[in-house]
């Protein structure tokens, strides 16, 4: 079963929507998340974007464990790779992946008071500052190393 990318997702909900109402929010999530998959069978439930970051929220009837598993697969699947995978406190898991300079981050939470999953994609810019200031520290750390 092949899943649709996030950004046709995002087209077909921006496409059923009044004109104006909230059509850069989305827009820049569907190019901020492009590539990025959503769970089968997923329902969005929001879209919020800033200047730099964008962040959609879905839920889908699937168990939480089923959920992270197929993201964990899928996002190494599409050239994501997963730098942090951890279970929180709370019975959440958050994923941190990135592909190149793309960043995502992944938030699943288990539905409280009924079964299924919600969770949240976020996709942002690396911004030039960004960029220099991961230099910078690097450098440093090189210097540091070469010192010793």
């Amino acid at each position: 079963m092949k899943c649709p990318s996030l950004a046709i997702l995002l087209m077909l909900c921006a496409a059923c929507e009044r004109p104006g109402e909230r059509t850069s929010e989305r827009e820049l999530a569907a190019k901020l998340l492009s590539g990025v998959l959503a769970y089968p069978r997923s329902t969005l439930v929001g879209v919020s974007a800033g200047q730099d970051a964008a962040q959609v929220t879905f839920t889908t009837p699937a168990q939480l464990s089923s959920v992270a598993a197929w993201y964990r697969e899928a996002l190494k699947l599409n050239g994501w790779h997963v730098r942090t995978d951890q279970a929180m406190a709370d019975g959440s898991i958050a994923i941190y992946a990135d592909s190149g300079r793309r960043p995502l981050w992944i938030t699943l939470r288990p539905n409280a008071g009924a079964p299924g999953t919600t969770y949240t994609l976020v996709g942002a810019i690396l911004g030039a500052d960004t960029t220099k200031l991961q230099r910078s520290g690097s450098s440093m750390s090189s210097n540091r190393i070469q010192r010793r």
